[in-house]
């Protein structure tokens, strides 16, 4: 970054986008620890992942796009990896009714939350673009 670039500028390459969202996915993971807390947090966590990786890259469509996608794809493979590691390993009668156990259950669920994640995410990098946009644009005081 060249010192005659404010330091509210960002320079956005790629892999500072895509570092930038897992970054926001680490976010989204720790807001589900809070005790109390977590049941508002840990629902908007791809939002606050969004909004907080949104402070590191430049508020270009594609900067907003990479972290979106990255924080979406993270959230969800990890759910589907845990998902399949649990039913592979216990038993078909040791899970309860509700838990999808087979794999297109799975790949449901997964798509469920990479849809959830990735429009919540988006939502936050946006809103981040936009309050920055108006920072910028407020008068000196």
């Amino acid at each position: 970054m060249s010192p005659t670039i404010a330091s509210t500028e960002v320079e956005s390459t790629v892999g500072r986008e895509l570092a930038s969202g897992l970054i926001g996915a680490v976010v989204s993971v720790c807001c589900i620890f809070p005790p109390i807390l977590h049941l508002v947090t840990g629902p908007l966590g791809p939002f606050i992942g969004g909004f907080v990786a949104a402070n590191r890259v430049g508020p270009t469509p594609r900067a907003r796009f990479l972290v979106a996608l990255t924080i979406a794809t993270t959230l969800a493979s990890f759910i589907g990896l845990a998902l399949t590691i649990a039913s592979s390993i216990a038993a078909a009668n040791e899970l309860p009714d509700w838990f999808p156990a087979t794999p297109t259950k799975i790949a449901v669920v997964t798509m469920v939350v990479w849809t959830y994640a990735g429009t919540l995410a988006a939502v936050g990098t946006i809103t981040r673009s936009a309050v920055a946009r108006n920072q910028s644009s407020a008068p000196p005081q």
